[in-house]
């Protein structure tokens, strides 16, 4: 008796996972964070933040050449992300902070479509005018320089949102703008791999707070661990 019992419990725990795994492979769950692909870029969008996680270029030399005009390129709301979860032009108004590339107009200068796809809010991200359009510009530039010197690199960028300490106690403490309370990030990172390495090193990797910064101060004050951003931001990046 005791083992028809136990054979009859298997059985019927055995219908239970069968029927549990055949709803699971069913049903729809939520969806928290959206992988999108595109020309120039490849992005993990956040909803929770209303902007990207992080974004992926594979930069080439010949796709910095100028095939496409920057002028009456304007932002739009990305038509991938559900219309809740967008961030859009009202946000950004007369919040004191500018709309931000991840992945750089200048860096998608191959095709007219290229170029328009980086104008969207998802891959816009609140930066202070004088960083935007000061220190961090200058660092695009540079990660430019080095994809036409080693002719193709891998670069992740994203935004994060770091802790500081007061009274002996850390938190986590940051802005929000507009009525869809899209994050402004304390810092910024910058990833770079050149296409040729073959050790799985970064040969760059950048961490800098989203602030007005002196124009002549090197990057190398500000160059860090791939570790270090990967233990902050929670993600871990692939070794081209």
């Amino acid at each position: 008796m005791k083992k028809t019992l136990l054979a009859l419990g298997s059985f019927f725990a055995c219908v239970s996972l069968f029927f549990c795994f055949t709803e699971m492979e069913t049903r729809t769950f939520p969806i928290s964070e959206h992988l999108i692909e595109r020309t120039a870029y490849s992005m993990a969008y956040d909803a929770h933040h209303r902007q990207a996680r992080w974004v992926y270029e594979y930069i080439l030399d010949e796709n910095l050449k100028k095939n496409a005009d920057r002028s009456e390129k304007n932002f739009k709301e990305d038509p991938q992300i559900h219309r809740k979860l967008r961030s859009s032009a009202k946000d950004y108004e007369g919040s004191g902070f500018d709309k931000g590339h991840l992945c750089p107009a200048a860096d998608a200068l191959q095709s007219d479509t290229a170029l328009k796809e980086t104008f969207y809010y998802s891959n816009a991200s609140p930066q202070k005018p004088e960083f935007n359009r000061g220190y961090w510009k200058k660092l695009e530039t540079y990660v430019r320089a080095l994809a036409k010197e080693h002719k193709a690199i891998h670069v992740y960028t994203g935004p994060l949102y770091l802790p500081y300490e007061e009274n002996g106690k850390r938190y986590v403490k940051y802005q929000v703008i507009g009525s869809n309370n899209v994050a402004v990030p304390t810092h910024f990172y910058k990833i770079v791999f050149l296409d040729s390495q073959k050790d799985n090193k970064p040969f760059k990797a950048f961490l800098v707070p989203n602030e007005d910064i002196k124009s002549d101060l090197p990057f190398s004050q500000f160059e860090t661990s791939l570790d270090k951003i990967e233990r902050l931001a929670g993600i871990v990046f692939p070794r081209n």
